[in-house]
């Protein structure tokens, strides 16, 4: 496997855990306080709208540790993550030409492990790959992308109780990413649906990326295990080595 496909496999993972998991910035609640006056109007416990309904569902995620499950074409396995410490520890099978890959992520430092390029885990700082590299799930102020995927979305309805659908515009989502911009115009209306539990949390999505290629099929990424302990270990320095240019390149560094 080279550094391009990995990069490519990137692409579809980010595009997976975009709209999952959340923004690190408000209170936990990922609700402003209301204006402290007397006529201020008594907040409602329904969204306005399907859109306000699914990034509420988005940024809930916010408040807990989650384990994320993905299943794709391209890429199948999961983790734990936390997007309140930044850390993160997944497994991901890349099938026949990729074979499996381990990711660590302990603040701004994420090691990757694959047997494809190098028998010890290679070091990433995740603060030099930009606001839009691959491999930068966690960016500050925008933990998993939730964010900045939300931003992508160009229409959404309710389908049902918890239930939405709708279409994403990667280049809206991820403006000046050279690999979006590549993609051209079938970027710009991706189809998606998504599902929320009783406690108003994302807890499925699916995003048919076959029309970005046919290979890629549809990518459902599921959330469960709310409030799961997430404690990554760095990987003991002599098993570890900085990733090759190459590669940090790859992903956006």
């Amino acid at each position: 496997m080279n550094t391009r496909r990995l990069a490519t496999t990137g692409v579809a993972l980010v595009a997976a855990l975009g709209l999952g998991l959340t923004a690190g910035c408000g209170n936990q609640t990922g609700a402003d306080a209301p204006a402290a006056n007397g006529n201020a109007t008594p907040a409602t416990s329904a969204p306005a709208d399907p859109l306000a309904e699914l990034t509420a569902a988005a940024l809930k995620l916010n408040e807990d540790s989650v384990r994320v499950d993905i299943e794709s074409s391209v890429v199948n396995g999961g983790g734990l993550m936390d997007p309140r410490s930044k850390a993160a520890e997944m497994t991901l099978d890349l099938g026949s030409s990729g074979g499996k890959l381990r990711l660590i992520m302990v603040g701004d430092d994420a090691y990757l492990k694959t047997a494809a390029i190098s028998d010890k885990w290679l070091h990433m700082d995740a603060t030099t790959l930009g606001a839009s590299g691959q491999f930068n799930l966690m960016p500050d102020g925008d933990p998993g992308g939730a964010k900045k995927m939300l931003q992508g979305v160009v229409e959404v309805e309710k389908t049902g109780e918890r239930a939405f659908s709708g279409t994403l515009d990667y280049t809206k989502a991820n403006p000046g990413n050279k690999e979006i911009e590549a993609l051209g115009e079938k970027a710009k209306a991706v189809p998606f649906t998504a599902k929320s539990d009783a406690e108003g949390r994302l807890v499925e999505l699916v995003v048919d990326t076959s029309v970005l290629h046919p290979s890629l099929g549809k990518m459902t990424t599921r959330y469960s295990d709310f409030g799961a302990s997430v404690s990554p270990q760095k990987p003991p320095a002599g098993e570890t080595e900085e990733a090759p240019e190459s590669l940090k390149k790859a992903f956006g560094g």
